[in-house]
C-alpha cells in the first residue's frame, strides 16, 4: 500500500485541531487530518447543552481561522462576569455577589458564548475550503515510529502516512499520548458536570452568572434571546439524582438554583453529564510529536478556562512551526519543539494550579477557609485596583502572549 506524505498529521478533528490545521494550511504547509468521528456541516447541526465562554483573546485566535462569521447567530456577548457565593448562605441576604464588568477595563465585552458543536461544525466547513488540508475519513491513529526526521505513523484503516510531525489533537484518552509514553497525571473530583441549554421569562443582560455551592460551580452563561446554557457541577451522588429526575422536576431544580435571577425556566436541550477530571502531562513534546489541547490537560471547568487555554496551545505551536519554516529549520527538530513547550509550560502550570486551588477553597467546609474567601470577595469588590488586576489577569493569557491573540497575522 502506497504510504502517503504530509508536512503535518493532526490527530483529532476537536475544535483546537482544526483551528491549527486551519492555520498552518493556509500559512502554506500539507495538512493531513484523521478523526474517527467528524462533524457533520454546520448546515446539520444543532446547538446542545456544552458551550465554551471564549475570552477576548480566543476570539482573535479563531477570527485567523475564517470560520466565526459562519456561527455568529449562535452566539452571546459576556459583558459582566458575577459571582454568587452561596456556599454557607441560608438566606438570601447573607448572599455575597460581585460583578465584573466589560467596560471598566474597557472592553464592549469579556468574550463570547459558542455552542461547541456549532463552532466545531464551523470549523469543519472551514477546513473543506483550504486546499492542502486532507481530511481521511473514519480512520484513527493506531501506531507510530519515528525515523529522526520523520514519524511514519500506521492508521486503523491500514493505511500509512509518513509526517514531519505528528499533532495529538485527539482529548483526553488521546491515542497519541498513549503512543509515546508520555506520563499522564489524572485527579478525579469526585463530581459531575451536568450541561444543558435553557430558555427564560427574564434577560440575562448579557451577564454570566457562577453561583459558588457547596457541592461545585452552578453557572448561567448567556446564548442569544431569552436563552442561556448550564453548567451545573455537584457530587456524583447528587448529580446523579438530579439526572434521574423527570423533566418538571429537573426544570424547578434549575430555577431554584438559579435564585429566579432569569425568571422561569424551561429545558431547551436534553440535559447531559460527564465525570469531572483534571489533568497534566509531564511533557508535551516527543521526537517528531507535540500534544496540545486536552490530550495535554484539562481543567475542571470553574471559570471556563479549558478551551481558552488549549487555544493557546493552537496559537503557540502554530507560531512556532511558522517560525521555523520562514527561518528554513525543520519544523519538527528538536528545538522547534523545545520552544513550544516553553512557551506553554507556565501559563498550563499556572492555570491548573490556579483552577484547583479555586475549586478547593469554594468546597471546603472549613469555617476559617470560608472566612478568608468571604473577605476575599469582599475586599475585590471594594478595591477597584484589585478588581481592575484581576480582570486583566484572570481573563487574558498573560503567561503567553504571542501574534494571533492580539490580532497579528501568523
Amino acid at each position: 500500500m502506497e504510504t502517503m506524505k504530509s508536512d503535518i498529521l493532526i490527530s483529532g478533528a476537536g475544535i483546537p485541531g482544526l483551528a491549527l490545521a486551519i492555520l498552518l494550511g493556509r500559512f502554506g504547509l500539507n495538512i493531513s487530518m484523521v478523526d474517527p468521528f467528524p462533524p457533520l456541516p454546520l448546515k446539520k447541526t444543532k446547538p446542545d447543552g456544552r458551550t465554551s465562554a471564549l475570552m477576548s483573546e480566543s476570539l482573535q485566535i479563531l477570527e485567523h481561522t475564517g470560520a466565526l462569521p459562519r456561527c455568529e447567530d449562535y452566539t452571546a456577548p459576556l459583558e459582566t462576569m458575577r459571582i454568587i457565593d452561596r456556599t454557607r448562605a441560608t438566606r438570601k441576604k447573607n448572599l455575597l455577589e460581585v460583578n465584573f464588568h466589560a467596560d471598566e477595563i474597557n472592553k464592549p465585552y469579556f468574550g463570547k458564548n459558542y455552542p461547541n458543536a456549532i463552532l466545531r461544525a464551523a470549523l469543519f466547513d472551514e477546513m473543506k475550503t483550504v486546499r492542502n488540508i486532507r481530511f481521511i475519513k473514519k480512520a484513527a491513529i493506531a501506531d507510530y515510529h519515528t525515523t529522526g526526521t520523520h514519524a511514519i505513523v500506521t492508521l486503523d484503516n491500514g493505511k500509512t502516512i509518513k509526517t514531519k510531525l505528528l499533532v495529538g489533537a485527539d482529548g483526553r484518552s488521546s491515542k497519541t499520548r498513549a503512543l509515546t509514553g508520555i506520563e499522564y497525571i489524572v485527579k478525579d473530583y469526585g463530581q459531575k458536570a451536568i450541561t444543558c441549554l435553557i430558555n427564560h421569562s427574564k434577560s440575562h443582560k448579557n451577564i454570566s452568572t457562577e453561583f459558588h455551592t457547596p457541592g461545585g460551580p452552578f453557572t448561567i452563561v448567556p446564548m442569544p434571546g431569552n436563552q442561556s446554557s448550564i453548567v451545573w457541577v455537584d457530587f456524583n451522588d447528587k448529580a446523579d439524582a438530579f439526572m434521574a429526575m423527570n423533566k418538571a422536576a429537573f426544570e424547578q431544580a434549575l430555577e431554584d438554583r438559579s435564585g429566579g435571577i432569569v425568571g422561569s425556566v424551561s429545558l431547551a436541550s436534553t440535559p447531559s453529564a460527564w465525570p469531572l477530571k483534571s489533568a497534566t502531562t509531564k511533557s508535551l513534546i516527543s521526537d517528531n510529536v507535540a500534544l496540545i489541547a486536552e490530550s495535554a490537560h484539562i481543567l475542571h471547568p470553574l471559570g471556563a478556562q479549558g478551551l481558552n487555554l488549549s487555544l493557546r496551545d493552537v496559537a503557540a505551536l502554530a507560531e512556532v512551526i511558522a517560525d521555523a519554516a520562514r527561518s528554513g529549520m525543520d519544523i519538527a527538530s528538536k528545538q522547534t519543539l523545545t520552544t513550544y513547550e516553553n512557551r506553554r509550560k507556565n501559563d498550563i502550570i499556572l492555570r491548573s494550579i490556579a483552577v484547583d486551588g479555586l475549586h478547593s477553597l469554594m468546597i471546603s467546609q472549613s469555617s476559617l477557609t470560608h472566612r478568608i474567601k468571604q473577605s476575599g470577595l469582599q475586599a475585590i469588590d471594594r478595591l477597584p485596583s484589585l478588581k481592575n488586576m484581576i480582570m486583566h489577569k484572570g481573563l487574558t493569557g498573560a503567561q503567553d502572549n504571542g501574534r494571533l491573540s492580539s490580532g497579528q497575522a501568523l
